[in-house]
């Protein structure tokens, strides 16, 4: 018969060893030479930057719970995504950055508010303004796209289109059809792949297609 006499004091020792390593890793967050504090969500975040063999990404170490897949960190005033879905290894989370090389700009104009005379002329209470919406981007290369994502999801892209990844969003601005400009040129959103994002979470990868300029 096994001696189960020690069971509970096992458990308390490696608690206090989860507890420790907890507490080690919050000091680092501060004295580690790889410590930084970034910005997500509006809100200053403590993490551990470490460099990988790419110049455009890095990997990310923080506390449970502090930062989401597909949330935008901003490092030295620019731009990275959460590109992988964090992981949990009972002391900290870790994830990989990368760095949004470009924006999505949408432009368009507001409906405004009007009524009309007794004529049947428009009289604006508010008048039509235009309205840009910018979203962070890292536009990836083909081959990586037409290989395998890390869900193992075939992405197939037409030769002569483009790949972007972005926060995983809602908004009906990011929608088949729908034109933006980058680069100083005008795109057009092909195709939509979701299969980097879970329960409102993670990266959309946008293919998107260059419009031609008929002038």
């Amino acid at each position: 018969m096994k001696d189960y006499s020690n069971y509970h004091g096992n458990l308390n020792y490696t608690d206090k060893l989860l507890r420790d390593g907890v507490k080690t890793f919050e000091r680092s967050l501060i004295t580690s030479p790889d410590a930084f504090t970034v910005v997500v969500n509006d809100e200053e975040k403590n993490v551990m930057l470490q460099s990988t063999a790419k110049y455009d990404e890095r990997r990310i170490l923080f506390k449970e719970g502090d930062i989401a897949w597909g949330d935008i960190v901003i490092y030295e005033n620019e731009k990275w995504l959460i590109t992988e879905r964090p992981f949990f290894n009972k002391i900290h989370e870790k994830s990989h950055i990368k760095l949004c090389n470009n924006e999505m700009k949408f432009t368009y104009l507001t409906e405004g508010v009007f009524e009309r005379d007794r004529y049947g002329n428009k009289i604006w209470i508010e008048e039509p303004t235009e309205v840009v919406t910018l979203f962070p981007c890292v536009i990836d290369s083909i081959s990586n796209l037409n290989t395998k994502t890390t869900s193992g999801h075939q992405v197939n892209v037409p030769e002569g289109d483009s790949v972007v990844m972005i926060q995983y969003t809602e908004d009906e601005l990011i929608q088949i059809s729908n034109e933006f400009t980058m680069f100083d040129d005008n795109y057009r959103i092909s195709g939509i792949d979701k299969s980097q994002t879970y329960k409102g979470e993670g990266v959309l990868i946008l293919i998107i297609t260059r419009i031609a300029n008929n002038t």
